[in-house]
């Protein structure tokens, strides 16, 4: 259930002009002195990382001042000098500021007197009441401050039992005892005392924090930053505590419940497949909220520019004619996937060109190269490549995707970029139709290529792959726009749940070819940030296609812009059905290409008018200055280059006979 507002009315006017002060606090432990106390990974990054999230929202309010301590600090997380921090703050802060504490890190009950602490770099177990900053002496620093406005954020439930790498195998030091009851009881005490004080717990009673390996942090405190970044701002962009808290509660649970269901669909794909291994799912983390009566707390701004969280690149080559399906998904993908995409129509392309698109596509610049044990936030990219062909595997040749007439991607060089690719995450989707052209003996099935084209388990990667009807060539593309745009107002929406969807779209319509891997982080198609989709929807999507070709003769590709000569194009239809020769002759510049290419030939390619001229072979070629060189060179188009050329050569022999 969605947590309620709390009622606002307060103005940053006096934190702008530096009337009140905002004092922050910020300590985070990973390694203890005690070796009886498990490390933890991320805990002094969060601290680390919340303190620099928490300077780019304030930077308009003059009177702040923090003291942070973690394991990369000067000043360490010990008990002297967290006290010192607190008496500092204690005897300077006014009664109209603001100050504001986070600990990330173990908390423990004291044994005997059941007393919830915060342990430190020095803490020790068999001395918790002397060693430790007790959760009752926190909350007395505080109320002798006299301050107002208090803030208390604590990540202090981390488990220690399971990882999201997540296997039964996977062991751990065994958790500690859950503190949350003692500590929620205790701060809801405080909460009834003064109206001014908001806690912030990372779950809720009986819970416990996860940490996530691909987020690098834990989740609760990495949502903290992303909030106060500009993603929890209001309409006004305001960053208020309570506005904070429904942005991180949301993003925490929809994080938790978007990994369990990739994690379901892995260990289903898993069990058709014979694989035994099985990931188990999280438990719930639900951060809670304690607070009576506090009206806005206003904790900073939404900075000018708010950053993407992680690169998102996507390249859509189209190797069949354009169609308004694939436009719009494209332009879907731009506007609510958050993509920086690029589309690729076959216009004027060689395979140079698309080998290199592909290339820069899946080798952008400044994407460091993913490793599983990198903790680096800017690792954890998307890239989405969407290639739209023919698949064909030459008598000769290995399985290739053609993307146009003399555009042919090998499988295994197409393997090879994706397996260099340093992305950590890889959208794949094939839309095939079935070659039939001369020279092609067989399709080799799509399972194959997906098969081919996979990473391994650990490798996030999303392959979907279908096979169009010949009479439905757009069967595909519109099932991946349907669904996508069905999704488009969700907050977020994973590789894993468009997959479900596209099934039960595609149900005994279209068959899919499926896989999804990675144990390290969640697909994302849409993402879970709407910070950057406004923006998108307001300015217009840009795919570089201009529909006036100038004195250029429109091609196939340009079929869905040429009109006008659709009565002379029909004429060509119904001759060629009794006729074996055809001449269109004119002058220059009236159209005799443009009609030939984006009239007749698109319209065979449809195989509509024509019954079975979908699958005709069909070819066009400039003569040149060697018009009968230029025909043998065009009259091939399979096999390898040493049989391309000797039966070129064949041809332009007997051409030159048939001349003689």
């Amino acid at each position: 259930m969605s947590p309620l507002g709390v009622a606002t009315s307060h103005s940053t006017h006096v934190l702008e002009i530096g009337e009140t002060k905002l004092w922050l606090l910020l300590v985070g432990v990973n390694q203890y002195q005690d070796e009886r106390l498990p490390s933890l990974l991320y805990s002094a990054v969060d601290c680390q990382g919340l303190a620099t999230a928490l300077a780019d929202a304030t930077p308009g309010f003059p009177q702040t001042q923090k003291w942070v301590h973690h394991d990369f600090a000067v000043h360490l997380p010990t008990l002297a000098n967290v006290r010192a921090s607190l008496d500092k703050i204690s005897a300077a802060a006014q009664p109209e500021d603001t100050i504001l504490f986070y600990f990330s890190g173990h908390g423990m009950l004291e044994p005997n007197s059941q007393q919830a602490v915060l342990c430190l770099t020095d803490t020790q177990t068999d001395n918790l009441l002397h060693t430790s900053l007790g959760l009752q002496e926190l909350l007395q620093f505080l109320g002798n401050s006299g301050v107002q406005t208090q803030l208390v954020w604590l990540d202090a439930c981390h488990s220690g039992s399971m990882t999201f790498r997540g296997a039964r195998s996977d062991t751990t030091v065994k958790s500690l005892p859950n503190p949350t009851p003692q500590m929620v009881e205790l701060l809801r005490q405080r909460a009834k005392q003064s109206k001014g004080f908001y806690a912030l717990l990372s779950c809720d009673t009986n819970q416990q924090s996860w940490e996530f390996p691909e987020l690098g942090h834990g989740v609760f405190t990495y949502y903290l930053m992303r909030g106060l970044r500009g993603e929890a701002a209001d309409a006004q962009g305001i960053i208020d505590a309570d506005g904070l808290y429904r942005y991180v509660y949301h993003q925490t649970r929809q994080y938790i419940e978007q990994t369990n269901q990739q994690l379901r669909l892995i260990n289903q794909q898993n069990k058709t497949r014979g694989d035994t291994k099985v990931y188990f799912e999280y438990p719930q983390q639900t951060p809670k909220r304690i607070v009576e009566g506090v009206g806005e707390v206003i904790l900073g701004l939404k900075p000018a520019v708010v950053k993407s969280s992680h690169p998102r690149q996507a390249l859509i080559i189209e190797g069949l004619n354009i169609n308004q399906t694939t436009l719009a998904l494209s332009k879907l993908l731009s506007a609510v996937g958050g993509f920086e995409l690029e589309y690729w129509p076959r216009q004027n392309n060689t395979v140079k060109d698309v080998r290199a698109a592909i290339q820069q596509c899946l080798h952008s610049r400044g994407v460091q190269m993913y490793a599983p044990t990198q903790r680096n936030l800017e690792t954890f990219a998307t890239v989405l490549l969407y290639l739209r062909g023919r698949l064909e595997e030459q008598e000769a040749d290995e399985p290739a995707l053609v993307l146009a007439e003399d555009i042919r991607l090998s499988r295994s060089w197409l393997r090879q970029q994706l397996r260099h690719s340093p992305y950590a995450q890889q959208i794949i989707i094939l839309d095939c139709t079935v070659g039939a052209q001369v020279g092609a003996n067989s399709c080799p099935p799509l399972q194959e290529w997906v098969e081919d084209l996979q990473l391994g388990a650990e490798q996030g990667q999303c392959i979907i792959a279908a096979h169009s009807s010949k009479d439905n060539p757009e069967q595909f593309a519109h099932a991946l726009y349907s669904t996508l745009q069905a999704a488009q107002q969700q907050p977020g929406f994973s590789a894993a749940a468009w997959i479900t969807q596209l099934q039960l779209f595609c149900a005994n319509k279209l068959p899919l070819n499926i896989w999804l891997s990675g144990t390290q982080g969640v697909i994302e198609v849409i993402p879970a940030s709407t910070s950057n989709r406004s923006i998108q929807h307001r300015k217009a999507i840009d795919l570089g296609i201009c529909p006036y070709q100038g004195l250029q003769a429109f091609g196939e590709a340009e079929a869905q812009y040429f009109y006008g000569r659709e009565t002379v194009t029909q004429q060509l239809i119904s001759d060629l059905a009794v006729k074996s020769f055809i001449a269109v002759v004119g002058a220059s510049g009236s159209g005799k290409s443009s009609v030939v290419q984006a009239g007749l030939m698109a319209q065979l390619r449809q195989g509509k008018q024509l019954p079975g001229s979908q699958d005709w072979w069909l070819r066009s070629f400039r003569p040149g200055v060697n018009p009968l060189e230029s025909l043998s060179h065009r009259l091939v188009d399979s096999g390898t280059e040493r049989e391309k050329a000797y039966q070129q050569m064949q041809l332009e022999g007997m051409l030159y006979q048939g001349v003689e």
